[in-house]
């Protein structure tokens, strides 16, 4: 049929209209999408502040208003067949109403946001008025791309319009609700994210269908000849936007995963974290929920049997007394980045810090060791204090203990590394000449601690950010205050600690951070014990938390 016969036919009338199920299938896994990508980007926001953060907002309110609404509906507005499919007779969009229509829903999505907040607590009232202008944002957006219609004159049913708006808010407002309720609990595993992302999908696809199915089109005049590449542009826009969702998403898993990777690494090295307490005694934790961390080096090499990395190690005393005086050694980091830098490395790496060849190819331990480990420790503490944007004379003091990591049992003998390595690689195979350089080593009096395969140290400095200032910097950073019981086994798991006891430890340092640990000006009365060890020397008796004093 001709362009004007239809024009004869249908004008003025309503056009009948069908739907085609692929587009309709189609539409709903764009909004999956987008919503997934959005509840992901929301996620790891951490406060109102910071550029961090700002781009997560903005970011949030591109994929949902963007991609789960102005993306579907123009692919679900694909699905409508009028008059059989004929050419002439399919939908027509004004270019200016249309990118109206896309930016609209992101400014009230960004408002909704805002409203909903970062709180770690749940606010019902923010997650009603944001679940209320999310909702809004659906409808508005639907409403406002059908007015971009150049060829017809959409006829609503008052019913259907009415549903569809229920159906978008009470669903917006249970996804918002089920996903910040997740988040605050530190239960929001991915599995519950999908659920939460089907959920908001569902709001937004359950409206658009729920309003197309009651919507009429009354015909104006034929498609203009030239609009097809404009219908062309739009769903290659929509390819587009939809694809850069998918990225968010595959980005977000990939650094998941890389990062899981990374803790199962460092369970294997010597470790050194950041536990941030602030007033309330809740601890400073990334939105996965690890803390702050960094390698201080692949291992520890022992220069006899008898000796062993633990609190009673006179390295580990000078750590101690070290973390308590950042003031007079924060001049020092730079000589000391310098020279750990003139270190042969056994390997490439852009942290200067890592892969150290701290034993020769003859088996040889480097001269200095001592000096080079305590650069190293205190190499770790500037970079700790770096990832917080903080000073190093505010990192905090090193906690009383060591705790073990990764892996208990043996290392089996296939997978233990060369000594010229320096290192615990678990891709490292054992041949005949690392037998050999484990004899001449033996011999030399040097030990690579590796009885137990993939033990690696955990050390804590510890602080309180007393001001809300500094903790709002803290925020701003990309960090989050979690109270203990709900991170305490995450930080645990992450870590591979060996600790029965994780959250007590945890509780512990932050009370060690609100007492008064120094002695304050006046006269005092010292105790002095000491008692001898089994193996040999003696020990100090010490007040917990305290360097040996009289």
């Amino acid at each position: 049929m001709t362009a004007q016969n239809l024009l004869r036919e249908y004008q003025g009338h309503i056009v009948p209209q069908s739907y085609n199920a692929g587009f309709v299938a189609l539409s709903f896994v764009v909004s999956l999408v987008g919503a997934g990508s959005t509840l992901e980007l929301i996620n790891r926001r951490t406060g109102l502040r910071g550029l961090y953060n700002h781009l997560l907002l903005m970011s949030s309110a591109v994929t949902m208003g963007g991609v789960s609404i102005w993306c579907m509906h123009f692919v679900g507005n694909r699905a409508i067949d009028l008059a059989d499919g004929e050419p002439d007779m399919q939908v027509a969009y004004s270019s200016g109403f249309t990118a109206v229509s896309f930016f609209v829903p992101i400014l009230v999505l960004l408002a909704a946001f805002v409203a909903v907040g970062t709180n770690n607590s749940v606010s019902w009232w923010r997650l009603i008025t944001g679940g209320v202008l999310c909702g809004t944002a659906v409808c508005g957006m639907h409403y406002l791309g059908n007015a971009s219609i150049d060829n017809y004159t959409c006829v609503y049913r008052p019913a259907y319009v009415v549903s569809s708006a229920i159906i978008a808010i009470v669903a917006s407002n249970v996804a918002l609700a089920m996903f910040f309720v997740f988040r605050a609990m530190w239960a929001n595993s991915w599995w519950k994210r999908v659920i939460s992302a089907v959920v908001l999908a569902g709001a937004v696809s359950g409206m658009h269908w729920c309003a197309a199915v009651g919507t009429h089109y009354r015909l104006v005049k034929i498609k203009p000849e030239g609009n097809e590449p404009s219908r062309s542009a739009t769903v290659v826009v929509v390819i587009c936007l939809s694809l850069s969702a998918c990225f968010i998403i595959a980005i977000s898993a990939i650094l998941r995963a890389r990062n899981m990777r990374r803790s199962a690494l460092r369970a294997q090295q010597i470790t050194l974290g950041a536990a941030i307490f602030d007033k309330a005694g809740r601890i400073l934790v990334d939105p996965d929920g690890c803390v702050p961390s960094t390698v201080v080096t692949d291992s520890f090499l022992e220069k006899n049997t008898k000796e062993g990395f633990n609190i009673g190690h006179p390295l580990f005393h000078w750590m101690f007394l070290a973390s308590r005086n950042w003031g007079m050694i924060s001049s020092l980091v730079g000589g000391m980045r310098q020279h750990v830098s003139q270190l042969p490395h056994s390997r490439t790496h852009k942290d200067r810090r890592r892969g150290i060849q701290l034993v020769s190819d003859h088996g040889e331990m480097i001269e200095s060791y001592d000096m080079i480990f305590r650069e190293l420790f205190c190499l770790a503490a500037a970079a700790l204090a770096d990832q917080l944007r903080n000073d190093i004379t505010s990192i905090g003091v090193l906690w009383d203990e060591i705790l073990p990591t990764g892996a208990n049992g043996r290392r089996p003998r296939a997978q233990q590394q060369k000594p010229g390595q320096g290192g615990f690689a678990p891709e490292a195979i054992e041949t005949g000449d690392d037998k050999h350089d484990s004899l001449n080593m033996a011999e030399k009096g040097i030990n690579i601690r590796q009885q137990d395969y993939g033990r690696g140290s955990l050390m804590f400095l510890i602080s309180r950010a007393d001001s809300d200032r500094d903790a709002e910097r803290f925020v701003s950073a990309g960090y989050r205050f979690a109270e203990l019981h709900q991170v305490s086994e995450i930080i645990r798991s992450s870590m591979h600690a060996k600790s029965h006891e994780f959250e007590t430890k945890l509780r512990d340092m932050s009370t060690y951070t609100s007492e008064q640990n120094h002695l304050l000006p006046g006269v005092h009365l010292g105790f002095f014990a000491i008692r001898a060890r089994v193996s040999s020397g003696f020990e100090v008796l010490a007040r917990k938390g305290w360097s040996p004093s009289v």
